[in-house]
């Protein structure tokens, strides 16, 4: 805290022991360090560690905006090594950061360079969203699983952006015997 009546001297010796003063501190803490207005969008731990991936993720490292992805440091890279390489594959940057200060449950997030023009907020949960497209709850709850061609069609009908996170069963799926976890139980 500041007082206006702090002289010169005394501004001083107040940042030259605790640091400049910032501003929207608590703002820069929610969003890994960033200021709300530069996020374009984000994901929360629990999204992040699903099996699943967000194809929304994927999408925004697209934009024109798009200058870094930001990683809560705590987070295993299991869950965020496909992240990565999607920011890679854009010329996207990418870091870790960690700090004690950080607050909420922001895990991951897009930012820009500058204020954005065009922001998402918080990417929906991924289970919710399938389930208003009418897809299977079983297809929802399986994700990475073989799919056969029923499932496979369902899937590319009602959330086509989904299919990184499905295998499509083929022939040899077909002589093994693998089952498809979007048959099960209907």
């Amino acid at each position: 805290m500041t007082n206006d009546n702090e002289s010169k001297l005394e501004k001083k010796a107040r940042e030259g022991a605790f640091g400049p003063t910032e501003i929207k501190k608590g703002e820069k803490n929610r969003f890994l360090g960033e200021y709300e207005e530069r996020v374009i969008a984000y994901l929360t731990e629990d999204q992040v560690k699903e099996t699943a991936l967000y194809p929304e993720i994927k999408d925004v490292l697209k934009s024109s905006e798009a200058n870094k992805l930001i990683i809560r440091g705590d987070i295993a890279k299991k869950h965020i090594s496909d992240y990565i390489k999607w920011a890679r594959e854009k010329g996207i940057r990418f870091n870790r950061k960690n700090s004690p200060e950080f607050r909420g449950n922001v895990a991951l997030a897009v930012a820009g360079k500058d204020a954005v023009t065009q922001q998402f907020g918080r990417i929906p949960d991924r289970e919710e969203k399938l389930q208003k497209k009418g897809l299977s709850d079983n297809i929802i709850r399986n994700a990475g699983s073989l799919l056969c061609g029923d499932c496979w069609k369902e899937l590319m009908e009602k959330a086509p952006e989904e299919k990184i996170n499905y295998k499509k069963a083929g022939i040899f799926d077909k002589l093994t015997g693998a089952n498809c976890v979007g048959c099960q139980n209907k």
